[in-house]
């Protein structure tokens, strides 16, 4: 372990840098980690069947088992609880749940013993449980009987399926999510050409919508809870290409605006970035006065996700009518930046910038707190032994650890940090070959477990911090 990092990191710790109510956590997504694919009356999600065409996945692999943690879960809060992480980040199926997965369908109750069991294993550990009710784990069957996101009844649907994990799960959980991501839901879905430039919208407005409906569910009838609940959203950060150049900046924050002000200026304000607005016009679907009124105050708090950065320039080819074209930017990476092995950019002033940009565009007059939701680095990890010594884990949370240091110095209100991910996982179309975990995971050794060097020093974090 580069021991100059680890001891200057905890120094930064032990002076106070981060308040003592601070809270270090880690995070998974069930989809991830579960496996059990049809076990108990789970019906399959979208992912369950794009894992199966091969082009979708790097690897090949699928989720059948993942990480087998819907039968070991035990052991998986055995290792937080050794190793002092008292915040864990998961999420529940909603095909699991609802194997019909529409508005007034059945619940299965197995569904509801196992995520119980979960929860009550983690509270009884003294880990506290924050809840994604929705991490791209779409259910197939909204494709196979409806359209998907796309239906009108989509948000009713979700309404339902929160309103049911609420009742069953709601005096074990003190924080939801509603959803994950959704920018990824929406930009970068599979769509036809001549939908590109109009169903990203109407996603995007079906789930402001949704999540609006969880959030209305719980507050009008879980009051006595007393729990919190918000929505993840990724955030890259976007530096202008050339910083003399007063269209690249432009370009820069209409990235901004687009991503992560697509869907948090409507909870802020009760409407779209004026930015798309002018530019979208009548492809970007509006809100009515009634919704409107229900999406603006929709978060006790905002969930960030930040990985990577971008260098960005003015100008898109337009000669194709996509959301691209909208955006109207091009990206690149700098050629000193550091990649992961999946392509990531590392540039860990990204963190400190995207939580400015922030505070500065929505959060200076607002109470809410800002939680780190995901942060990671994905390492080649193919020999074992390099896998376990895994330094430049440590070098990338330590590193993007001292931009929110930074910003909390300068009174931006973050308030939880959560490592992506607790163990290494099915990282989507990048398969098994994403390593993010701080515990590897042999998934052809009946799925062994072992503490990687990144969360002996993740853990010694903790303590100091809690001194």
């Amino acid at each position: 372990m580069r021991i100059g990092i680890f001891i200057s990191l905890l120094a930064v710790v032990a002076e106070g840098a981060f308040p003592r109510n601070f809270s270090f956590g880690a995070a998974t997504s069930a989809l991830q980690i579960e496996g059990a694919w049809l076990a108990d009356n789970r019906t399959l999600a979208v992912w369950d069947n794009l894992a199966r065409v091969k082009r979708y996945v790097k690897d090949h692999s699928n989720t059948e088992h993942t990480c087998n943690s819907y039968y070991m879960y035990h052991q998986d809060i055995a290792l937080m609880k050794e190793y002092g992480i008292k915040h864990y980040r998961m999420s529940i199926q909603w095909s699991r749940v609802l194997p019909l997965a529409r508005n007034g369908t059945n619940v299965n109750m197995k569904a509801v013993e196992y995520y119980r069991g979960v929860l009550t294993a983690l509270r009884e550990a003294g880990i506290e449980p924050y809840v994604n009710l929705y991490h791209n784990d779409m259910p197939a069957v909204l494709f196979v009987e409806g359209n998907g996101r796309m239906d009108p009844e989509f948000p009713m649907h979700f309404r339902y399926y929160a309103d049911v994990c609420f009742q069953y799960f709601g005096e074990l959980v003190k924080y939801w999510f509603t959803f994950d991501e959704p920018w990824c839901q929406s930009a970068q879905g599979l769509y036809e050409a001549h939908e590109r430039n109009t169903k990203p919208y109407m996603i995007g407005y079906q789930m402001i919508l949704a999540h609006a409906e969880a959030v209305d569910v719980y507050r009008q009838k879980y009051e006595e809870q007393q729990g919190k609940i918000g929505i993840n959203l990724n955030i890259e950060m976007f530096w202008p290409n050339n910083t003399a150049s007063a269209a690249d900046k432009e370009a820069a924050r209409r990235n901004l605006m687009f991503q992560v002000g697509w869907f948090w200026n409507p909870i802020m304000t009760g409407d779209y970035p004026e930015v798309m607005k002018s530019i979208v016009k009548t492809r970007l679907p509006a809100f009515s006065d009634e919704q409107k009124k229900k999406v603006k105050g929709s978060a006790d708090f905002l969930a960030l996700n930040h990985y990577f950065s971008w260098v960005t320039s003015d100008g898109y080819n337009r000669s194709v009518n996509t959301y691209n074209a909208d955006v109207n930017a091009t990206n690149g990476r700098k050629p000193e930046w550091k990649r992961s092995n999946i392509g990531f950019s590392i540039v860990p002033e990204g963190m400190y910038d995207a939580l400015k940009f922030v505070h500065e565009t929505w959060m200076k007059d607002s109470s809410i707190p800002i939680f780190i939701t995901e942060n990671g680095v994905s390492i080649e990890e193919k020999e074992r032994e390099k896998g376990l010594n895994d330094t430049e884990r440590v070098d990338f949370m330590a590193s993007y650890m001292r931009g929110i240091e930074k910003a909390i110095s300068e009174g931006i209100k973050v308030t939880k940090y959560f490592a992506w991910s607790l163990m290494d996982n099915f990282e989507w179309g990048k398969g098994f070959t994403g390593k993010f975990g701080l515990i590897r995971v042999e998934f052809d050794n009946n799925y062994k477990r072992i503490p990687k060097s990144s969360l002996r020093w993740y853990s010694q974090l903790i303590k100091d911090s809690e001194l």
